[in-house]
């Protein structure tokens, strides 16, 4: 896979966020990316294709040491679906769930079987 040289344009929305300091921002674009974009989604993986990601260890710290503040950053993602009208609440809508892609094995797993389509 070619390797992925800029964070997604859907990251930028990270720069307003106030409950980030620019280290934390850098690392949530460089693991955002690498969850949308990358073909192996952990930290080594991300680090190792999304470019501007850095060291790994510098990501898996922002993951498991950092001091940030998860509901602050989870009120202000809730603030910004707010502001486009295809994620704004609504009273009347649908969620709708799909794991196709989701790794799945073994028979006793909700959900797990072979689907054959056209």
């Amino acid at each position: 896979m070619m390797p992925i040289t800029d964070f997604l344009s859907c990251t930028r929305v990270f720069d307003e966020f106030e409950s980030l300091s620019s280290a934390q921002r850098h690392h949530a674009k460089a693991y955002a990316t690498g969850l949308v974009a990358a073909s192996n989604k952990t930290v080594a993986g991300i680090s190792r294709e999304v470019l501007p990601a850095g060291d790994k260890r510098a990501l898996n710290k922002f993951l498991t040491e950092y001091d940030w503040d998860e509901q602050q950053f989870n009120h202000e993602r809730l603030e910004e679906l707010q502001k486009h009208g295809e994620t704004r609440w609504s009273k009347d809508g649908y969620i709708i769930l799909d794991d196709t892609i989701t790794h799945k094995a073994g028979d006793e797993v909700p959900g797990v079987g072979h689907f054959y389509d056209h």
